[in-house]
């Protein structure tokens, strides 16, 4: 699958460019900072230093470097989108395999349970089990020592929440394929040859879903960064002093006025959060074109 994957990703002209300017935004969110003073390293003599030589783009409120902080911004969010990603990947694939694969109730339950999420509102769903499960988690990780986990609780939360809501359309497109897999002649013979339910789906189905589901963790990632980004620019997200690219959005926005108007604060976040998401959903349509087994070769 990796040679077949390169072979197609190097084909393309197109996702090639992509997928370079992508990677190089990474590399620099993930090593910029060790040539950039620490993001939290606060100076008020410089407070609101517009964009010079010494901060390329300028400091906040603290006289923190945004450069340095829009780094580490970056860097979060990407971490939170991959983490989100990832849970509601494993749910998603796995919900898809059972219901597709054993049918029947079984299908109808599964499908019902994505039907009645589906019709929650996801991010009111995301922002009600914060707020139930931020004491409680906290308390429980006191009980068992882990107090300097105590701060990242709501981060924490922030994953499991992202991903618990994002699953659902990756379990239909899962289930879908397995549908009309399962009947396939490799999966016939798989059975006369005695191997188990667990055997096919995780030898046999799974491999052959590899395509769809990169395809689709592409374009899930930037939905989870765009719900953290909302929650952190309402305050239900990431919580200073870490910063997320919707945490300073918001921080930039509250010094918008029209006495004086910080305009790097907001126009850099922004751009950058814009430039984020644009690159990932073009590397998301790509994979999907260039992999799309109808288009010719």
């Amino acid at each position: 699958m990796k040679a077949s994957l390169l072979q197609i990703l190097w084909r393309d002209s197109f996702l090639r460019a992509t997928l370079i300017a992508f990677f190089a935004l990474l590399i620099i969110a993930l090593f910029g900072s060790f040539f950039l003073e620490h993001p939290q390293d606060q100076n008020s003599a410089l407070q609101f230093s517009p964009p010079c030589s010494e901060h390329w783009l300028g400091t906040d409120f603290h006289g923190r470097d945004l450069l340095a902080r829009l780094l580490s911004g970056l860097r979060l969010s990407l971490f939170v989108g991959s983490i989100g990603a990832g849970v509601s990947l494993v749910i998603g694939v796995s919900v898809g395999l059972i219901a597709g694969y054993f049918g029947k109730k079984i299908d109808l339950i599964l499908m019902r349970l994505v039907d009645l999420l589906y019709s929650l509102p996801r991010l009111v769903f995301v922002i009600v089990l914060i707020s139930a499960l931020e004491k409680p988690t906290a308390h429980f990780l006191e009980k068992i020592h882990l107090s300097e986990m105590l701060p990242h609780v709501r981060l924490l939360l922030l994953f499991i929440g992202l991903g618990c809501v994002e699953w659902l359309t990756m379990a239909r497109i899962v289930r879908g394929q397995v549908l009309s897999l399962k009947e396939s002649t490799f999966v016939l013979a798989a059975r006369a040859l005695g191997q188990s339910h667990t055997q096919i789906l995780i030898r046999h189905l799974l491999p052959n879903l590899t395509g769809i589901v990169i395809v689709y963790l592409t374009l899930t990632i930037p939905v989870v960064i765009l719900e953290e980004s909302f929650l952190s620019f309402l305050g239900l997200g990431v919580q200073a002093p870490a910063a997320s690219l919707g945490s300073l959005i918001s921080e930039g926005a509250q010094y918008l006025n029209p006495f004086e108007i910080q305009w790097w604060l907001i126009l850099f976040p922004a751009g950058t959060m814009a430039l984020l998401l644009l690159m990932l959903n073009l590397l998301g349509d790509g994979l999907r074109d260039a992999m799309d087994p109808r288009k010719k070769k």
